[in-house]
């Protein structure tokens, strides 16, 4: 077998090569870009056909329809506060560690290290909070959750909707005790951009975490791991640094997201996932929001898809700031649950740059071209 599925509706999610019989597929990156993508040894491959029948890209996705938008933040001060949009994840996986089950996040690690791990007590959930604007690596955790389900753990899982359909795609019939909260994604860089990044302000290995949310800010801070050093070795915020930093720039206007991200199916208001989350944007355009308190460190939009997460919404409320909204109005505000990004030629004459020549310069296009842009919106302005 030569491929998986066609490159362009690959989503990277390593479900193929973590269920392989023969470990014949590893995951690596082919381009300047740095997403990985499946490469199999053809000396070792025995055609049994198991990856393409695993494969999230190659089967039909159960999407279903929401059937309430909810406006909620953490009601916990320092949970809401050391949390991204609203804390609703925080809330949530708070909720199944104490009934002794398993988590399974996102985590920023030292020296730029992004992957899905898995935890089991409520000290290490620090570890999977704030918004990691990189595409996470899940191959590592997928034998652990087969595991975990099979001992009869509540387990919650938590990413992105292409990496929630590759969980689905392990069982052949749902547990009934895994949870699957699949998040608003806009597209996602590869790590491998990241690092590059980093590497250009300081060597990654001495870096210790990077952080791309303040609040309601978006942000790109790096953190050396020196011990005892609190202030970050480089920051940019977008609300006043808008052209400084390369990586923000490209990861706002979508230059750098895997193909696949261009063409998601996932990007609907019907969810693969138990529950969906992300931030409320757009709150109160539809309707008044003066019911709504002032919570200043954002607010978490939940979607609650299935019957299961509809209960596991019930049981997490008592720790939440919650209002009921319109699934309209989540939708209305949010262009990620009508369509996938749109692939410009601006986008796409960038990433035949970078695919071809690697480096900084195509980051420094494509920054200019957004300050081109804004400068002339502006002008036809006044």
């Amino acid at each position: 077998m030569k491929a998986v599925c066609d490159r362009n509706d690959c989503t990277g999610c390593g479900l193929c090569a973590s269920l392989c019989p023969q470990r014949c597929i590893d995951m690596r990156a082919v381009d300047k870009l740095g997403h990985l993508y499946p490469v199999i040894d053809a000396s070792r491959c025995t055609d049994c056909g198991r990856c393409r029948k695993v494969c999230p890209s190659l089967s039909e996705a159960a999407l279903t329809a929401p059937s309430a938008a909810y406006a909620a933040w953490a009601e916990d001060r320092d949970e809401y506060e050391s949390s991204a949009s609203g804390g609703a994840a925080a809330v949530m996986a708070r909720h199944i560690l104490r009934k002794g089950g398993v988590v399974y996040g996102c985590a920023m690690l030292p020296g730029v290290e992004v992957r899905h791990i898995r935890i089991d007590r409520e000290e290490d959930l620090p570890l999977l909070k704030g918004s990691k604007y990189v595409q996470s690596s899940i191959a590592e955790v997928l034998p652990l959750i087969g595991a975990d389900v099979k001992g009869g753990f509540p387990v919650l899982f938590t990413g992105t909707p292409c990496q929630v359909a590759a969980v689905k795609n392990m069982f052949a019939r749902l547990p009934d005790n895994l949870y699957l909260v699949d998040l608003i994604c806009h597209g996602v860089p590869s790590i491998g951009l990241l690092r590059r990044h980093v590497d250009r302000i300081m060597p990654c290995r001495d870096c210790k975490s990077v952080i791309f949310r303040s609040g309601n800010d978006f942000c790109l801070k790096i953190i050396p791991a020196s011990e005892g050093y609190r202030t970050p070795a480089y920051s940019s915020h977008l609300s006043t640094d808008r052209y400084k930093d390369f990586y923000l720039n490209a990861f706002m206007d979508g230059y750098t997201y895997r193909d696949s991200c261009y063409r998601c199916r996932f990007a609907r208001p019907e969810r693969i996932g138990d529950i969906t989350i992300g931030d409320f944007w757009g709150l109160g355009k539809e309707r008044s929001a003066d019911d709504i308190p002032p919570h200043g460190c954002g607010c978490s939009l939940i979607l609650p898809v299935s019957a299961k997460g509809a209960q596991l919404l019930e049981e997490i409320k008592p720790g939440l700031n919650i209002y009921r909204r319109t699934v309209s109005e989540a939708v209305e505000g949010n262009g990620q649950l009508k369509a996938a990004v749109h692939k410009g030629p601006r986008k796409v004459f960038y990433r035949v740059l970078a695919r071809h020549t690697g480096g900084g310069w195509p980051y420094f296009l494509a920054t200019a071209d957004l300050r081109l842009r804004i400068k002339f919106k502006r002008r036809r302005q006044v």
